[in-house]
């Protein structure tokens, strides 16, 4: 078996993996995005029964439970990113 030296990594002779990465922040709009979906599902379905339509009951409390969901879920994730920063902050270098 043969060991070769960090001469490999420092010159970048190693080859790059062709796969595609997921970007991060695009993820993070795209989740963005759908929570603002789930929200105005919501209050298009607020304005329907405003407005007199009949619209089933079940079909409100779910979208509700869904909207509530997903922006919960958001301002957890914002809360750990928060947090996150906050710790690199106070890292002494």
């Amino acid at each position: 078996m043969e060991v070769s030296g960090i001469k490999h990594f420092l010159l970048g002779s190693i080859p790059q993996k062709t796969e595609k990465r997921s970007d991060v922040l695009q993820d993070f709009k795209n989740f963005i995005l759908w929570v603002d979906e789930e929200q105005k599902k919501l209050t298009q379905l607020r304005r329907r029964i405003l407005e007199g339509e009949d619209v089933p009951l079940h079909e409100i409390v779910l979208q509700a439970e869904k909207a509530k969901v997903a922006l919960n879920l958001l301002i957890e994730v914002r809360n750990k990113l928060l947090e996150a920063f906050n710790d690199l902050m106070r890292m002494q270098v």
